[in-house]
């Protein structure tokens, strides 16, 4: 029985270190949001629940660059442990100022967002704050532009998520730097006499760009009306 027992504990350990996934001092990845003094920076991080001990995000700073490393303990990769994404933040010795943001994997400049560029929601539906959790609206959509997909020459990208308390994150208010195309499927729209277009589906969305900037409001919220939606965007402003 003695034999069993320890035949049965150690198939036990073996299966636990074969589902858990050892990541430790990975770079950066996705959209980066540098604060209005310089010093916090925020990015998006992929984790289980099961993990041990919550990822933590550090900054290698040097003269001329700031290096960003994701470090985490094991993840356990059970069916049960389910991933989920988060937003996480670090703050700097000093402002980051002029110097080079960097992914270590590849050597790339990260463009961030500056914090004092986003425009202000002025209008939210009842009940909706935000939060730091993050569901994209639209995964494919997101995937397809450059700033969530990081590539050498990605520009400055944030997207803010907010949530009706208890429940997850269901708007979204993405700010892209540059002019993007926008789709001409859907219904015309004008957002500070900017054209737009109105998505509606199972994820509705307003997309529109005023030169300088992106925007995209999406929802996946069911009893979020097309008319709430434009609310959101008619009132977004810098």
């Amino acid at each position: 029985m003695l034999a069993i027992a320890v035949m049965a504990a150690l198939a036990i350990a073996v299966t636990a270190s074969i589902m858990k996934d050892p990541r430790h001092g990975e770079g950066a990845l996705g959209e980066v949001l540098v604060s209005g003094d310089g010093r916090t920076i925020t990015t998006v991080n992929s984790r289980t629940p099961c993990q041990q001990d919550p990822p933590e995000l550090v900054a290698s700073e040097s003269r001329d660059s700031v290096t960003l490393v994701l470090k985490e303990s094991d993840i356990d990769l059970r069916p049960q442990c389910y991933t989920i994404d988060e937003q996480i933040t670090t703050t700097l010795q000093s402002p980051l100022g002029t110097r080079r943001l960097v992914d270590p994997d590849n050597g790339w400049t990260i463009a961030p967002f500056d914090q004092k560029r986003l425009a202000n929601p002025r209008y939210l539906p009842p009940g909706y704050a935000p939060t730091t959790d993050v569901q994209w609206i639209d995964p494919v959509q997101h995937a397809q532009l450059a700033p969530f997909m990081w590539g050498r020459n990605s520009a400055p990208a944030w997207t803010r998520f907010y949530h009706r308390a208890q429940e997850k994150a269901s708007l979204s208010i993405t700010q892209i730097a540059g002019h993007l195309t926008v789709s001409a499927a859907g219904t015309p729209e004008s957002i500070h006499g900017w054209a737009g277009r109105l998505t509606p589906d199972s994820n509705n969305t307003v997309t529109w760009t005023n030169g300088t900037y992106t925007f995209i409001v999406g929802t996946t919220d069911q009893h979020l009306h097309e008319a709430e939606l434009l609310r959101i965007a008619k009132h977004l402003t810098p």
